[in-house]
């Protein structure tokens, strides 16, 4: 007869945890109805890369890298964000991997870092994925991107927007990735997002949606996906969030 108030006590500590387990999965991936840049509700960042990133197959993880050159031997790695989706396609979130957000985070930039090269399938190391997969982050495809695509896409939105100030060369620079400005570097790039958001959505078969699907004459590589695919992905979002940043304040 005892073991019947256990088996209640049982279900009713389960029922809890679970809850608050789908409460707090929401609590990190929710971003939908805030303004661009915005924080969740604590107003702290919140670190992500030590958590899962796993969704739905109809809302998809991008492994976002930027390098200095595709085109070179031996590319340096600037930058790595995950991103998905938001408010039923309309907003973007961001989540930045490298620089890391952690306590010790020039160590595992160091690491990361260490393990990335392009395979002859211009995929990023095998070595390199599998320490962002033991850190509990998952992606269902990879964008890389180099100095010059950026600089490309700038001037383009440029010329669709007057209003829009591309990066200069030294602006550029300000989003190389240096162990000495490590945060300072993750600031800039996402500022350079954010703006670049700012600008959607874009008009179809203009002329960065055709320079994207025609692959920016070899300074873009997409990986388990296509430019025709990701440029419909984008076709309706029209902002951007950065949940665990704080985003730093142009001069």
């Amino acid at each position: 007869m005892k073991s019947k108030p256990l088996l209640i006590l049982f279900l009713i500590c389960f029922s809890l945890f679970l809850f608050l387990g789908f409460r707090a999965s929401q609590a990190v991936f929710s971003g939908e109805g805030k303004p661009k840049g915005s924080l969740p509700d604590s107003g702290v960042p919140v670190l992500l890369e030590e958590g899962s990133s796993n969704s739905a197959p109809g809302d998809p993880f991008t492994l976002l890298i930027l390098v200095d050159d595709l085109g070179a031997l031996n590319p340096v790695l600037d930058g790595v964000w995950l991103s998905r989706s938001s408010d039923g396609g309309q907003g973007s979130l961001f989540f930045p991997i490298f620089p890391s957000q952690a306590d010790d985070g020039d160590r595992r930039d160091t690491n990361l870092q260490g393990a990335f090269w392009l395979e002859e399938s211009h995929q990023p190391s095998q070595q390199f994925q599998t320490i962002l997969r033991d850190r509990n982050l998952s992606w269902h495809q990879i964008i890389l991107l180099d100095r010059f695509a950026l600089e490309e896409i700038g001037l383009i939105l440029a010329e669709i927007n007057p209003s829009y100030q591309p990066l200069n060369p030294v602006g550029l620079a300000g989003m190389s990735y240096t162990v000495e400005n490590r945060l300072t570097v993750q600031g800039n790039q996402a500022l350079f997002i954010h703006d670049l958001c700012a600008q959607l959505p874009l008009a179809p078969h203009n002329e960065l949606l055709q320079r994207f699907l025609e692959g920016f004459a070899g300074h873009l590589v997409v990986v388990d996906t296509t430019p025709l695919a990701v440029t419909r992905m984008w076709g309706s979002v029209s902002y951007c969030l950065f949940p665990t940043l704080l985003l730093p304040t142009a001069d």
